[in-house]
């Protein structure tokens, strides 16, 4: 299995699902915290299933196990701490919620 990470922010809605399409990929998998905001636009969580279905032939699952604490990205959004830190801290966080086991990926 390859996993992959597309973000929407700064996209418009044609080039985030011509995107998908083209990359081949069979399910998006949105592991984020707040799936309903105004911010999310075309991509909030109840739009998201049937965009894909029809737009790109996908599925849609939403897996918060793979997001990071609020706190955390809270810290790093309000630069409280650095790239470097989160990513370490978000590491572990995966380690400790056993999720590499639990989606068989070879780490």
């Amino acid at each position: 299995m390859s996993v992959f990470t597309i973000g929407f922010t700064g996209k418009t809605a044609e080039t985030f699902f011509s995107t998908l399409k083209e990359s081949g990929a069979k399910r998006v998998v949105d592991i984020r915290i707040n799936r309903t905001s105004q911010l999310a636009g075309f991509a909030k969580e109840q739009d998201m299933s049937y965009f894909l279905n029809k737009l790109s032939n996908m599925n849609y699952l939403v897996n918060t196990d793979l997001a990071p604490t609020k706190d955390l990205l809270t810290s790093y959004r309000e630069r409280e701490i650095s790239w470097e830190k989160y990513s370490q801290e978000y590491i572990s966080l995966i380690h400790k919620r056993k999720i590499i086991e639990s989606l068989g990926i070879e780490y």
